[in-house]
């Protein structure tokens, strides 16, 4: 039988090795050439990136969509909902983006005919898919579902998901919020997932890592994410301040960027704990195994922002699960898909610092409790969230339109 072609669309892929971006449809990617698929990305470019390499029999192709390269800002970064929001060069790269990207796609699948596309993030690159002609099926990250509500697209993107051939939300949360704003097309549900073998217990290193920020009976609480109002960092600092008073001995390492950085900092001084705050800016994907391996506890108090935005699912929990830290976050968006409230981690109410800091006080004393969820949500991770598992459900839908 033929080899089964896949050509993946992505406004995100790895630009060099250990780049901290999402490295979502890498791993899926990965997986797909371990079952002898042929991989095909489609990105676009960065100014640290290449415009063409082979990555693990992964074909990659970067388009550049404005010149100087250096001045791309619309991937990449937070993401091109976010770059769109902050940045005025970023929103006037969107046309340049689109027919850069439309004519690099037709120009690719002239060469290498590929049985189906899969585009990930609706808008613009199902937008794109709709005009190349071929079968495709989308993954909808969550994103795009609230800019095209702001910017009344709904519409536009009903008719992406009834051209598709499947469309899949990351999680039941995001589509039950699809079908409230207006989306009327069938949406399954296909979660992201974790790489089990880079995250897990243990990791050699770990030690290092606690070393360097805690003393011998300090304990650790860690934060991954991008430093944007959605996700909640400046309710944690509020309640890491709070905690201190009843557990003094501990110490708050935020790993991330963003544009609150400068208020985030600014808050932990007026709090008076800017001694007890690390922030580490963002790290490498190969040493954040070691962070969680090291943490007493991970927590990440998400938020609906004001814009409605939220988690649509928070594929850091999952990391944090895989190494067997303890983790907490907020029941909104997603995350409750992740995280079962009391079995497999703790969920507290969204832009509640008392009851935040309450749960981390509660979890840092009670060591029966932490090895009851961090075990039941290692068991959850491994059953549900391998990227192994996820990607079966995929190449199911791809063999439908393998060419003869």
């Amino acid at each position: 039988m033929r080899q089964l072609k896949v050509l993946i669309i992505t406004s995100k892929y790895p630009r060099y090795k250990d780049d901290p971006q999402p490295s979502f449809t890498y791993y899926l990617a990965r997986e797909l050439v371990k079952e002898s698929i042929k991989v095909t990305v489609i990105s676009p470019h960065d100014n640290l990136a290449k415009e063409y390499e082979n990555l693990g029999g992964i074909e990659v192709h970067r388009f550049k969509y404005f010149y100087p390269a250096r001045f791309q800002k619309l991937a990449y970064g937070g993401g091109i909902p976010e770059n769109i929001k902050t940045s005025f060069l970023a929103k006037t790269q969107i046309p340049l983006f689109l027919i850069s990207q439309i004519i690099f796609c037709k120009r690719l699948i002239k060469k290498i005919n590929p049985d189906i596309i899969h585009v990930h993030w609706a808008i613009p690159q199902a937008l794109t898919a709709s005009l190349l002609n071929k079968p495709y099926i989308v993954t909808i990250y969550g994103g795009e579902v609230f800019l095209s509500k702001k910017l009344k697209l709904i519409k536009l993107l009903n008719h992406l998901i009834k051209k598709s051939k499947s469309t899949f939300a990351i999680t039941n949360s995001l589509r039950n919020i699809m079908y409230d704003f207006g989306v009327k097309e069938k949406v399954g549900v296909i979660p992201l997932g974790v790489d089990t073998k880079k995250f897990k217990p243990n990791i050699k290193g770990w030690q290092a890592v606690r070393k360097k920020y805690c003393k011998k009976n300090d304990l650790l609480i860690l934060s991954v994410s991008r430093l944007v109002e959605k996700k909640g960092t400046i309710y944690l600092i509020e309640a890491f301040a709070k905690v201190l008073k009843k557990i003094p001995n501990c110490k708050l390492v935020i790993v991330g960027d963003g544009y609150l950085y400068d208020r985030l900092v600014k808050r932990t001084k007026e709090l008076k704990i800017y001694n007890k705050v690390i922030f580490t800016k963002e790290i490498g994907h190969k040493e954040l195994p070691k962070y969680y391996c090291a943490s007493d506890l991970f927590v990440l108090p998400s938020i609906i922002d004001r814009r409605g935005d939220r988690e649509t699912q928070g594929v850091v929990y999952l990391e944090a699960m895989a190494c067997k830290c303890p983790v907490i976050g907020t029941n909104t968006g997603g995350i409750v898909d992740v995280i079962t409230d009391n079995k497999t981690g703790k969920l507290v109410p969204q832009k509640d610092s008392n009851s935040l800091s309450e749960e981390m006080i509660n979890l840092l004393k009670n060591k029966n409790i932490k090895k009851r969820y961090t075990d039941n949500a290692y068991k959850k991770v491994i059953k549900e969230f391998s990227w192994s598992s996820i990607a079966k459900q995929y190449i199911s839908k791809y063999k439908k339109y393998r060419q003869i």
